[in-house]
């Protein structure tokens, strides 16, 4: 198993209290892609907007509303994962001698609950997926491995 962490994100989602498993590109994870496309351009930033969420099924903002579609469509590309196939990996490359940058790729960046409208990221990096949650949404940046979030 290889996820590339520089260019996909691991992710759990729940939908009507069933838990999948995701590993898709970055872009994909940014739920209001209408905020974030906003401030790009208060940014001065040019973005041609023909075709922008194409990439995502034409969702613009991803929401409970919608959430079947989107979580169908990540099934029919081949973004799903198996999270026995994922917990038998953790558990192979764990011994007396591991790090965490032996298991980090196999570690959650995102929590996205459609059921609470909710979503946790672990993610520090350059994106800033807690602040681009639909309306009514709350995004929450998190440590999976310190407070029970997971």
């Amino acid at each position: 198993m290889n996820i590339n962490k520089d260019d996909e994100l691991l992710v759990i989602v729940k939908y009507e209290g069933r838990f999948y498993w995701f590993v898709a590109f970055k872009e994909m994870w940014v739920l209001d892609r209408v905020k974030w496309v906003e401030d790009f351009v208060k940014s001065g930033v040019e973005i041609n907007l023909q075709n922008t969420h194409k990439e995502r099924y034409d969702i613009p903002v991803v929401n409970e509303e919608n959430a079947q579609i989107f979580i169908e469509g990540l099934i029919n590309d081949g973004y799903s994962y198996d999270k026995d196939d994922i917990a038998d990996e953790f558990y192979k490359r764990l011994s007396q001698k591991t790090i965490w940058w032996d298991i980090y790729e196999l570690m959650p960046d995102l929590f996205i609950d459609f059921d609470n409208k909710r979503l946790y990221s672990e993610y520090v990096e350059s994106m800033h997926y807690q602040e681009y949650v639909p309306d009514g949404w709350q995004g929450e940046l998190v440590d999976f491995c310190s407070n029970g979030s997971l």
